[in-house]
């Protein structure tokens, strides 16, 4: 059947004499004349190949088959105004969801705030975030199932992923405090790497950043402790384990009485953090205005932790 040939007017039609059972009224309903309505129902009976309306010089009823025309046409209609509605809802920011994948320490430090500022501007949007390691993130992204990652990504845009910067963050040493390099200003990675290394394990971004650091080094990088969070990270160097690492970003979020962050004297190690997207795939709008509010939040975050680690 040619359903091509259907156009809104004539479904609009029908759905007008359906209801009023009168050719006329349709007519005055629609704006239009009374032989424009029975050209546009004449036309889609022809199409249909059924008869719509029982037509006399008094009356007009519906028939059986356009009883059943009414019924589903009725349904998809409703179903259609109720989805043009979400739309002009998710449109004007009344609702929707942003889903937000995000590194651990990225999403314990400047994505809080970011969610506060945009949830007190834009209540009624349901914002959703996983944080993980940043290979799995990018395996959610991949698959539809976040609309973008804020993760560290030390690689260019590539045909599979768009990397848009947002701050650079740093990496330190820590030891216990009563621990000897502990009374030195100034470290080097060969005084690190004598002691055992705790570090979080190669699932997480962390791990090619501070292996490529000490490679730089010509040194070898073998951790005698692995764990899931930066957090037990830092209880266990505190509990005189060995020395290990916390970024800038994660140490503003964890308890680092009993440890001592260090300078390295020889190497800066710092990961680019940002907004990973899909290339050729938009995001909804209350992704897109997210992403814009973390551009204005992200910098300042990261100048304000700069100044307090300088202090």
């Amino acid at each position: 059947m040619p359903l091509i040939n259907l156009s809104p007017s004539d479904l609009e039609a029908f759905l007008a004499v359906a209801e009023s059972g009168s050719f006329s009224r349709s007519a005055t309903t629609l704006g239009l004349s009374q032989p424009a309505v029975s050209a546009r129902i004449k036309h889609l009976e022809e199409v249909l190949g059924v008869t719509l309306f029982h037509r006399t010089s008094r009356r007009v009823t519906i028939s059986e088959s356009g009883e059943r025309l009414r019924i589903r046409l009725e349904r998809t209609m409703g179903e259609l105004r109720a989805l043009l509605k979400e739309f002009d809802a998710e449109a004007s920011l009344r609702k929707g969801r942003v889903r937000i994948g995000a590194s651990q320490s990225i999403a314990s430090s400047f994505l809080p705030e970011t969610i506060a500022k945009f949830n007190k501007r834009w209540p009624d949007i349901e914002i959703t975030l996983q944080d993980d390691f940043y290979g799995r993130n990018l395996d959610r992204l991949t698959k539809g199932e976040v609309d973008f990652a804020v993760i560290p990504l030390d690689q260019p845009t590539t045909e599979q992923f768009k990397f848009e910067l947002l701050l650079r963050d740093h990496f330190s040493p820590i030891v216990p405090s009563g621990h000897k390099l502990a009374r030195k200003k100034n470290v080097t990675l060969a005084d690190l790497v004598k002691e055992p290394l705790v570090t979080i394990p190669p699932e997480a971004a962390a791990w090619a950043t501070l292996k490529s650091a000490f490679g730089n080094a010509g040194l070898e990088f073998h951790p005698r402790f692995q764990t899931q969070n930066s957090l037990s990270v830092v209880a266990m160097v505190r509990a005189g384990l060995g020395v290990g690492f916390v970024t800038q970003l994660g140490a503003a979020q964890i308890m680092t009485s009993g440890v001592t962050s260090l300078r390295l004297a020889d190497f800066e190690i710092g990961r680019d953090v940002g907004i990973v997207t899909v290339p050729g795939r938009s995001l909804p709008r209350a992704a897109a205005i997210f992403c814009k509010l973390l551009r204005e939040v992200a910098p300042v975050y990261s100048k304000a932790r700069a100044g307090k680690g300088n202090a």
